[in-house]
């Protein structure tokens, strides 16, 4: 692998196989709560703050959770939920849907007819993850579910604004429905950013300085830290042990801003 293409490999805010909870366990025991009682809420924050990580340490911990990656149009959504009742062998959508080969035939109304009914059966609870400002067709899709199927949401944004929650915004009106991801306040970030670098072995001269600097340029960003230390075991941001900070941060503002422009 290029060290270029090594750049660009997704970071999610895990260490790897090494992935850990910092400064977190308030948030999960909110999330948890939330999956319980089983009311929709949109849980909203700046990219890299860990959203998507924290469902994902959540969602197994409840069955029937029906999990869309990328909620950016109706047709991502009923594909993403089509192939997670047939991953959850529901028994509706084995009438329709034999395997997840199946769910490409079909078209895109068939699918959400077939899921919208699925649901209304079951007792799911649907994850829309990375909303970016949806149109009005994917936000009636959603009322549907909701309200024709009865189904609670959860629905993942930047912000709880119409730019990022879309017309979706309406049905999140009450503070109680919304629950907010910050990124980390520097102190926090700082000690992160220590024990990221201690979990992957990361080794320099200048280390004490490049990690503070790393808990500065980074926001408080708990995805944007572990980018730039994952960036710092790469030979070409190395000159005799030392790490070269500021051509590393040009090239990690190049990546980020590309993978966060949805």
């Amino acid at each position: 692998m290029s060290a270029r293409q090594e750049c660009l490999t997704p970071v999610t805010g895990t260490i790897e196989k090494g992935e850990f909870v910092f400064r977190r366990e308030k948030e999960i025991a909110e999330l948890r709560q939330r999956f319980a009682v089983r009311k929709s809420f949109v849980l909203y924050g700046p990219s890299g703050s860990g959203k998507t990580f924290l469902l994902q340490r959540v969602m197994p911990e409840f069955s029937n959770v029906l999990y869309c990656q990328e909620a950016t149009s109706p047709q991502l959504v009923f594909q993403s939920l089509a192939l997670a009742l047939v991953a959850s062998r529901d028994r509706f959508v084995r009438g329709w849907l034999r395997n997840p080969q199946a769910v490409k035939t079909k078209t895109a109304i068939s699918l959400r007819g077939i899921v919208l009914n699925a649901v209304r059966r079951g007792n799911y609870f649907v994850v829309l993850d990375h909303l970016c400002g949806p149109a009005a067709a994917l936000s009636a899709d959603t009322r549907d579910l909701m309200l024709y199927g009865g189904t609670p949401v959860a629905a993942v944004a930047r912000s709880a604004h119409m730019e990022d929650l879309g017309f979706l915004t309406a049905f999140f009106a009450l503070r109680t429905e919304r629950m907010r991801l910050p990124n980390f306040c520097f102190p926090e970030a700082s000690r992160f950013a220590e024990e990221v670098a201690r979990r992957i072995n990361l080794r320099a001269t200048n280390l004490p300085e490049f990690l503070e600097r790393v808990a500065d340029l980074g926001q408080g960003s708990p995805g944007a830290i572990v980018r730039m230390l994952r960036m710092a075991l790469l030979t070409r941001y190395r000159l005799d042990g030392h790490i070269k900070t500021a051509p590393l941060y040009i090239d990690f503002r190049l990546f980020w801003h590309a993978e966060n422009a949805w």
